[in-house]
């Protein structure tokens, strides 16, 4: 007994080690076999680019016209990928992820899915996939079905993936599952817990098979651990290598070809800028003549007025002002000029360089302006600036000579007053008289004087009103409308543009040295309306800093608004300075009411050195007053009339006219009194212009010399060079389609 003991303890022993190993020898086999499973799934993935489809009818065949993404794994179908699934895999679970209904999420699909990179310039960086066309898109390789793999793990996890029953949940890109050697969970099938089950489940690989109740085995397959299978990054890495290359051939040839285009551009801006530079140098020259004869016009017309017309005397420094600046302007325009030959050169020489297609002699400079011609015109202003300040100075003196004759005619005129009053007597009362006439005369200037400037300052404001008034609604018609105006400026821009160089293109062609000209004509013409076009839309564009038509806008309405401000208080300046002339005149109408009052004309005879007084009759004394208008016969058999008609024929050489028609209620405009003010007037008026005069003599002298010296530095036209041709983008772009089509390098 005790020996069959030992002999079954032994047997006993044996067989539990038995056991164990047999155990232990059936997990290596099953891992074995999910291993040589997992192998076929990825050389399938290899060759065909794409997961294998679950087996739902249990044929081993895929089925990839279910949608299904839980099944059987396809053996027959692996096999003829060239997998050998070995004898002791059987047919296991098989889960692959098809995103659940997202067909950029299905890793069994094949897509063209992903192409090279490129430039992206929304981005601004090498980031984007080159795009069909002109990329193939027939091009299928594992670096889609990486493409799709990365789509998926970036995805957002659903229920409705496939995915290992963990906590969370966790998508997958395929699992395997062996069924162990028995039904542990005892619900009739070999596979257990959500093995076994319908759906897009399988069980956590970590879930251990010793269990009493689950002895599966679970291979899950992660996304990331499938693109390192597949070395997915290194692969796509490769031909994004070529790809880079190709964008940079690319960038290459578009930096060579808009260098082509900037210097085709340049040259024809050049040119354009020269032919408006040279149109607009004319423009300026005509400019400065009209400057020149505005300004004469103006001090004429301010001179004239004895200074009274503000506009006109407002005007005049600054019309001889904008002909200094006019001819500066010539002069600058003419170093535009040559700076515009030289880019034109510059930029020929570099399209000739770029594109070897290019016949360097075709290309033109533009036309250029007579520098001689505006030289002898520069030379021409100097003469006619110098005479201006000579005449002006002649007119100075004439009017200082013509001012003192003047005087002295007053002068000798108010002393005659005084004789003619004292009819050969001393008379202080008929002394005062006089005296208080001419004070009332000079009075009068005066307060005259004051009203003319009070009036003439209230014409200003209110022409300024109404002008700027003008103004600033032409401006707030502009902004209302500017987006349309602006569109249209730039749209006839560009028709200029185009009759611009048709007509070069026709003056290149023309032979007929007639049509030639009538062409270059036109051609000029259309140029100085571009000019003009341009000036507009430059004003119209709200980009332009600072806004100019915005600021055009608020300078009229200030000034619109100073004007408006200011004219009330002129208003009563003017009615103020009104009444102190009408004042002025009254005083003086009195005062010459008193100078042929009756008592005045008492008339003094004188007989043996004694004075005595006169009268009609022989009684009458001192105290009797002489009628004025009366004939006098006096007790000595003398005729004596009144001084009356003396006075009054004085007074109009002195006051103006005769009689009692000129210089009875005020000074005549045309008087002899009134004659030295207002040639000192006209002399302070001429005195104005002689800064300017000598301004425009000193800026005439530099403009010549500034023209001068820049129409040396105007380059001639040589444009020469032969140009090569980098390796087109075609030719590596070809070269990467290749590196795709063969699955990158290595």
């Amino acid at each position: 007994m005790l020996l069959i003991a030992a002999l079954g303890g032994l047997t006993l022993v044996g067989f539990l080690e038995w056991q164990e190993r047999s155990a232990a020898q059936t997990v290596r086999q099953e891992r074995q076999s999910l291993s040589q499973a997992d192998a076929a799934v990825l050389t399938f993935a290899t060759v065909a680019r794409r997961l294998p489809c679950p087996d739902v009818d249990r044929d081993g065949l895929e089925d990839c016209a279910s949608s299904g993404q839980k099944g059987w794994l396809p053996t027959v179908t692996l096999r003829l990928a060239g997998a050998d699934a070995g004898v002791g895999i059987a047919q296991l679970r098989y889960l692959v992820q098809r995103g659940g209904g997202d067909a950029g999420l299905d890793l069994t699909a094949l897509s063209d899915s992903w192409r090279p990179l490129g430039y992206d310039d929304g981005s601004g960086g090498f980031q984007a996939m080159l795009e069909a066309p002109p990329y193939p898109g027939d091009i299928l390789t594992l670096p889609d079905f990486c493409q799709r793999v990365d789509a998926a793990r970036a995805a957002t996890a659903t229920a409705d993936m496939a995915q290992v029953n963990a906590s969370p949940a966790r998508t997958v890109a395929y699992a395997l599952v062996h069924p162990g050697l028995a039904d542990a969970d005892g619900d009739g099938t070999l596979f257990d817990g959500e093995n076994a089950a319908a759906g897009q489940r399988v069980e956590d690989p970590d879930r251990s098979p010793g269990l009493a109740t689950y002895d599966d085995l679970v291979l899950e397959r992660s996304f990331q651990s499938l693109r390192l299978a597949y070395q997915c990054q290194p692969l796509i890495d490769s031909i994004n290598t070529v790809a880079l290359g190709l964008d940079v051939v690319e960038q290459v040839a578009e930096m060579r070809q808009d260098n082509i285009d900037s210097a085709v551009q340049a040259v024809a801006f050049a040119a354009l800028g020269a032919a408006i530079t040279a149109v607009e140098t004319v423009a300026a020259a005509l400019e400065l003549a009209s400057e020149i004869a505005n300004a004469s016009a103006a001090w004429a017309l301010c001179a004239a007025s004895l200074g009274l017309a503000v506009n006109a005397c407002a005007a005049a420094p600054q019309h001889t002002a904008a002909a200094a600046l006019v001819g500066g302007v010539i002069a600058a325009n003419i170093a535009s000029i040559a700076a515009n030959v030289t880019a034109a050169v510059m930029a020929g020489n570099a399209l000739a360089l770029a594109n070897n297609e290019i016949d360097a002699s075709d290309l033109d400079c533009g036309p250029q302006p007579d520098v001689a011609a505006l030289v002898a015109a520069a030379e021409q202003e100097v003469l006619d600036a110098q005479a201006a300040l000579a005449a002006l100075i002649q007119q100075i003196n004439d009017k200082t000579a013509e001012r003192d004759a003047a005087i002295t005619q007053r002068a000798n005129a108010m002393n005659n007053l005084y004789t003619q009053m004292r009819d050969g007597g001393i008379w202080s009362e008929r002394d005062g008289a006089v005296t208080s006439l001419l004070n009332a005369a000079a009075a009068w200037e005066t307060a005259d004087l004051a009203y003319q400037t009070a009036e003439a300052r209230v014409e200003a404001l209110e022409d300024a009103r109404d002008n700027w008034l003008v103004t600033l609604t032409d401006y707030n018609a502009m902004l209302a409308n500017r987006s349309s105006l602006l569109a249209q400026r730039i749209d006839e821009i560009a028709v200029l543009d185009q009759q611009i160089a048709d007509l070069n293109t026709q003056i290149a062609s023309e032979t007929d040295p007639v049509a030639k000209a009538s062409l270059e004509a036109q051609r000029n013409a259309r140029v100085q309306e571009r000019a003009e076009k341009d000036a507009e839309r430059m004003l119209l564009d709200p980009a332009t800093i600072p806004d100019r038509l915005q600021e055009g806008r608020d300078e009229a309405a200030a000034n619109y608004n100073a004007a408006v401000a200011d004219l009330p208080g002129a208003i009563a300046a003017r009615n103020t300075a009104w009444t102190a002339r009408n004042t002025a005149q009254t005083n003086y109408q009195t005062a010459r009411s008193q100078m042929f009052a009756s008592g005045i004309y008492r008339h003094q005879m004188s007989s043996g050195g004694t004075y005595y007084w006169t009268c009609s009759a022989a009684s009458c004394d001192a105290s009797t007053e002489i009628n004025p208008n009366t004939l006098l016969d006096d007790d000595i058999a003398h005729t004596i009339y009144n001084v009356r008609n003396d006075v009054l024929s004085v007074m109009a050489t002195l006051m103006g006219g005769t009689g009692d028609t000129y210089g009875w209620n005020r000074p005549a405009d045309d008087s002899l009194f009134l004659r030295p003010g207002q040639l000192q007037r006209e002399i302070d008026a001429l005195e104005l212009q002689r800064v300017p005069a000598q301004d425009r003599v000193d800026d005439a002298i530099a403009n010549r010399d500034a023209i001068v010296a820049e129409a040396a530095k105007v380059p001639a036209c040589n444009i020469s060079g032969t140009g090569v041709g980098p390796m087109p983008p075609s030719i590596a772009e070809q070269i990467l389609i290749n590196v795709d089509r063969k699955g990158g390098t290595r």
